[in-house]
């Protein structure tokens, strides 16, 4: 059997530990990287690779030995992804990536299908923004959160020291279209006097009045108001492409200048915006060993399942029932996650911090 495994979309701190997994899993059998993500699947850039080629410093590295990249994919750059699969004479194809990704791969699989061309296709799950369905969490979102719950808490307490010069400060962090990265970074540990004082979340909708309001309140009670903010929790405050095709136009950030410029003109204070930026997402120094081990283990699955002639999946993630963290590695069907995004569920949608306790219980062990 002749496979190949590539990835589209953006890095993780933990990409390459899947990567790694797959080809650890794989061994035996002949593996094509497409490196470059969907233009080189289009195109047909494949190269032979083993897993001597990603040893096991590689995992601990940020970036992707793969490459990267997205593209807004046409019926015709199915077809030429297929053809050039047919002249490699491969059999399994595994991708990994987000919501885009697998919807790029069930398309594969279905105008194969088409075509009478047999073609497994497995998925496996990376998303620092977490907004993939058929899993508990993606490999990739934990070592973005333990980077904010890290950084963040010290952003504070350096806010909490230059509260007289600088009252109010605005963290920004990613997350165009979910919250979850956020509400990681409301994660305190054991020092709840600097907490964030407000949270931001695409999934709640934003109020001007509400969030001066809210400022407001915790300059008079503390002295001071640290807000976090999701990169979309106010789009309309920002020309950013969020509903862009297949994400393929740069965000460059910037609503917490925006809401900083605001907090400025109308309660008069000086306020600071603050953008994460990149760093959550590419940060290896600061990755969770739990999201580095899952990283590799769902890379592993996905080789199994194609040599064992299952396609048509996602490797799944769930957490199991019971006192101590656990997780299983079932399978999902691509159908039912391409291109749908898994929102932050109703519980946890709220602008307040403090209520947030089943969130950070939920957080922990990710953490590593």
């Amino acid at each position: 059997m002749r496979l190949l495994i590539g990835q589209t979309g953006a890095p993780t701190a933990v990409v390459n530990a899947s990567l790694h997994g797959f080809l650890e899993a794989a061994d035996g059998h002949p593996v094509l990287a497409l490196r470059g993500g969907p233009d080189a699947l289009v195109s047909g850039a494949f190269t032979e690779v083993t897993r001597a080629d990603v040893p096991v410093a590689v995992t601990r590295r940020g970036g992707s030995w793969l490459g990267a990249g997205r593209r807004a994919v046409t019926v015709a750059d199915l077809d030429a992804a297929l053809d050039s699969l047919d002249r490699h004479q491969v059999d399994g194809v595994s991708l990994i990536g987000g919501n885009g990704t697998m919807a790029l791969l069930h398309a594969l699989g279905e105008r194969a299908a088409e075509r009478g061309r047999p073609l497994l296709t497995v998925g496996i799950p990376k998303t620092v923004d977490n907004d993939l369905v058929g899993v508990d969490h993606s490999p990739g979102y934990a070592s973005a959160a333990r980077y904010l719950t890290r950084i963040v808490p010290d952003l504070a307490r350096d806010h909490a020291a230059m509260a007289g010069v600088e009252p109010v400060r605005i963290v920004e962090t990613l997350g165009r279209s979910v919250g979850w990265l956020a509400l990681a970074a409301t994660w305190h540990g054991d020092d709840p006097a600097h907490a964030p004082h407000l949270v931001l979340l695409p999934e709640v909708p934003f109020d001007t009045t509400v969030f001066l309001d809210r400022v407001a309140d915790a300059l008079a009670a503390h002295g001071r108001a640290f807000v976090v903010v999701s990169e979309g929790a106010a789009p309309e405050l920002t020309d950013e492409p969020f509903e862009a095709a297949n994400h393929t136009r740069i965000l460059l950030g910037g609503v917490c200048r925006v809401l900083a410029r605001t907090v400025g003109a109308r309660l008069g204070v000086a306020a600071r915006g603050e953008v994460l930026g990149m760093a959550q997402r590419s940060a290896a120094s600061l990755a969770s060993e739990t999201d580095r081990r899952e990283a590799a283990e769902v890379g592993r699955r996905a080789a199994r399942l194609l040599v064992e002639g299952v396609g048509g999946v996602m490797v799944g993630l769930h957490r199991r029932p019971g006192d101590s963290y656990d997780v299983g590695y079932d399978p999902v069907p691509l159908a039912e996650v391409a291109g749908r995004t898994r929102a932050v569920p109703e519980q946890w949608r709220t602008t307040h911090p403090t209520e947030l306790d089943s969130f950070h219980r939920w957080l922990e062990p990710l953490l590593g």
